[in-house]
């Protein structure tokens, strides 16, 4: 076997032999782990801290670009909690306290 294709084979083993034990540490070692997770918060910190305008003209587009649907979604979940009925004379719906259609006036 040429000398090329042991070293590679070498190297591939300590790869992966590598990859198994730092699989095996992660999940086994709590001290591991949470310094994994320092770097990561560290990370996303330096992200956001370097990206705040572009964050925030993010956020103010996509405020923008939702607004009448919330307003939509507001008004259906309001909506959604009257107590109606249907006028029994022309169909309107109206609200079940009501006295009188609010479209043909008869009495209910």
């Amino acid at each position: 076997m040429p000398t090329f294709m042991i070293i590679c084979f070498v190297i591939v083993g300590l790869f992966v032999a590598a990859g198994f034990a730092f699989t095996l540490t992660m999940m086994f070692s709590p001290k591991a782990r949470s310094k994994m997770m320092d770097k990561q918060i560290k990370a996303s910190k330096y992200v956001i801290e370097n990206n705040k305008e572009n964050i925030k003209k993010i956020s103010d587009d996509v405020a923008e670009a939702t607004k009448g649907s919330v307003k939509t979604t507001a008004r259906a979940i309001k909506d959604g909690f009257k107590d109606t009925i249907h006028c029994k004379y022309c169909g309107a719906e109206i609200e079940t306290d009501s006295k009188f259609c609010k479209v043909c006036g008869k009495k209910l």
